[in-house]
């Protein structure tokens, strides 16, 4: 059974309750858990369905389902309103986001506009680089997968995988949610202490700060999450989930899985039916935590700053 964690899988298995029904099914989905006894897999509804390993007939990968250029778009432009920094323009085809100079998220910019031409884009880098330069910053594209390729003369960093799940309702994990960081949620992201607003900006849409009480009561947060709403161009409504952090003596135990769980509740109850979630490359720990909620790779994207 050579699968892992994350995968797209099928599983066909023998069924303990046929009762006249047919004795095998099958299920697809994603492999959220690969334990000595049961393989877990999460249907594209969202649904979990857990398998005893002794009922397992067949349980093979499969390849991504196949993902549109204009379907990254949609998802990146989502995903750029929901971390947009605090100041943002539109040059020659670009989003442009300034944020202080604190997370490459939300000081880079996006090629938004599909009806701009490869070769406007890249006229209009002059522009973009002196936008950032004006403002102290140094120029930092946002590049995505099959949308434009590594400019010459600029230089990539490593991939960071965009990953998308069903935004579902969840039973609640007993998170807190507030419409600003408080000291507490704030003690997890220190380099944001004096730039709050980089965290509370989002564009046409809501945002939220969950933290999840230790339940030992040891501690005032054990782990803590942003969750922001915001629409693709035809409507859809996404919930970007990020910032997740557990203290480190606190790791291991499902709180940052909790809080997750509560940022997909707090979304799909604001009309968001998909969620996001961005991980670096290496990002292993995180990885295979978004895979166990049911997330799947959509696509990849990496920044990229001049070369010289």
């Amino acid at each position: 059974m050579r699968v892992s964690v994350g995968d797209r899988v099928v599983v066909r298995y023998r069924r303990q309750d046929a009762a006249g029904a047919p004795p095998l099914s099958d299920v697809l989905g994603v492999l959220a858990d690969l334990s000595p006894d049961t393989l877990t897999v999460v249907r594209e509804s969202g649904e979990t369905v857990a398998i005893s390993r002794g009922d397992v007939v067949v349980c093979k990968p499969i390849p991504p389902k196949p993902v549109r250029a204009s379907a990254i778009r949609a998802l990146e432009r989502a995903a750029a309103d929901a971390w947009p920094g605090v100041e943002q323009d539109l040059v020659g085809g670009w989003m442009l986001r300034a944020g202080h100079g604190v997370s490459q998220r939300a000081n880079s910019a996006l090629p938004v506009d599909p009806t701009v031409a490869t070769g406007d884009l890249l006229a209009a880098l002059p522009a973009v680089v002196r936008w950032y330069a004006d403002r102290g910053l140094t120029p930092r594209l946002h590049l995505p997968d099959r949308i434009l390729r590594i400019p010459a003369g600029w230089r990539a960093g490593p991939d960071v995988s965009v990953l998308t799940a069903p935004a579902t309702v969840h039973p609640a994990a007993g998170s807190t949610v507030a419409a600003t960081p408080d000291a507490a949620w704030s003690a997890h992201h220190p380099r944001f202490a004096d730039v709050p607003d980089v965290l509370t900006a989002v564009r046409d849409g809501d945002v939220a700060f969950l933290s999840r009480p230790d339940p030992q009561g040891s501690y005032e947060t054990a782990a803590v999450a942003r969750a922001a709403v915001t629409a693709m161009p035809d409507g859809t409504r996404v919930v970007s989930i990020a910032a997740v952090a557990t203290r480190p003596d606190l790791r291991r135990r499902g709180h940052a899985a909790a809080v997750c769980r509560d940022a997909l509740s707090w979304g799909a109850q604001r009309g968001a039916t998909t969620a996001l979630v961005q991980v670096e490359s290496g990002g292993g720990a995180a990885a295979a935590l978004y895979a166990g909620l049911g997330f799947t790779d959509h696509h990849r994207y990496r920044y990229a700053q001049p070369a010289d």
